[in-house]
């Protein structure tokens, strides 16, 4: 977030280094829900509130979760 120092809120991934590797198995969107998430991605890169960062593997799926007001 802007005007936030990172120092005070940053996510960080600690691996413990002899744990086993194991991915997810991707999981598809359906075409509309994938432009919502795309739609997202784009505008909180835009903003500089997310970053992309690289890994060596895949991590997690998406998981999109209903706003009170049902968006």
């Amino acid at each position: 977030m802007p005007g936030i120092n990172p120092n005070f809120i940053c996510h960080k991934l600690f691996v413990f280094v002899k744990a086993k590797l194991v991915a997810q198995r991707r999981r598809k969107l359906e075409e509309q829900r994938k432009q919502l998430v795309k739609e997202e991605y784009e505008k909180l890169i835009k903003v500089g509130f997310i970053r992309e960062v690289e890994y060596s593997t895949w991590l997690s799926n998406i998981v999109m979760v209903k706003k009170s007001n049902r968006k």
